[in-house]
């Protein structure tokens, strides 16, 4: 038998390499949330026990809003070129030069859920439940994340999903729940960071954060209905305006 020296050996075709793509409105958009990060970064909204000066702002409203409308990516620098702005504005870094870590994991992780890798986002969640618990100088204390746990049995359920999915509906009502159910899930990764960066700064007595297990979730409820009404009014907006919600730099 002859070989057919015409043949030539097959090419395996190329591995496609995903790129990042920064459109004009992505920077747009980008450019006013970081903005309007640092306007509401001015505003305080309750004073943080043991950390005399400094207190939570405004901006905690924004930051799951961020994730929702920019996506992971978007979202997260949106909300770390508003925090850092914001900081050396007003001077208020409860945490340090890490203030700015609790609202860019509280975008990276809506934005992580509503692109459906909610699994990503429940690792975030879970390993910084845990990070805190493990602290030793929290001691008997370690009950006071359980708004943040009950966060999580949350985003571990169909609800994360059913909440994209009433996002992305025209119906009001639904476009309402959907928001909701991610600003809780939002706003308590916001808190179980923070609460884990300032007891590692700022170490309290167990005592102190006892004390506090049954009243921030008060706060947290009011932040997270005020993060609703204003998310669906921006989701609803620009729904009708045209604009995708959640693909910055998708």
């Amino acid at each position: 038998m002859g070989v057919n020296m015409t043949n030539k050996p097959e090419l395996l075709p190329e591995k496609s390499s995903r790129k990042l793509h920064l459109s004009t409105t992505d920077v747009a958009l980008i450019s006013v949330f970081a903005a309007l990060y640092v306007v509401l970064g001015m505003l305080p909204l309750f004073y943080i026990f043991g950390a005399f000066g400094n207190f939570i702002t405004a901006a905690l409203i924004l930051a799951p809003i961020a994730g929702m409308v920019l996506g992971p990516v978007g979202g997260t620098m949106s909300v770390i070129i508003g925090g850092i702005a914001g900081m050396a504005i007003t001077g208020n870094m409860p945490m340090g030069i890490f203030s700015f870590l609790p609202g860019a994991f509280n975008a990276l992780c809506i934005g992580l859920v509503f692109r459906g890798k909610w699994y990503a986002a429940a690792a975030i969640l879970a390993a910084f439940i845990i990070a805190f618990i493990a602290l030793p100088s929290i001691g008997t204390a370690k009950y006071f994340i359980w708004f943040d746990a009950l966060a999580l049995l949350v985003l571990l359920s169909p609800a994360s999903t059913m909440a994209k999915k009433y996002i992305k509906n025209k119906d009001p009502q639904k476009i309402v729940l959907g928001v909701g159910i991610l600003a809780f899930i939002g706003v308590s990764v916001d808190h179980v960071v923070g609460s884990l960066i300032f007891q590692i700064l700022s170490p309290l007595p167990p005592s102190v954060w006892e004390g506090l297990a049954f009243v921030y979730p008060i706060e947290r409820l009011l932040v997270i209905i005020v993060a609703t009404i204003i998310g669906a009014g921006i989701i609803k907006a620009m729904s009708a305006s045209g604009l995708k919600i959640g693909q910055a730099l998708a």
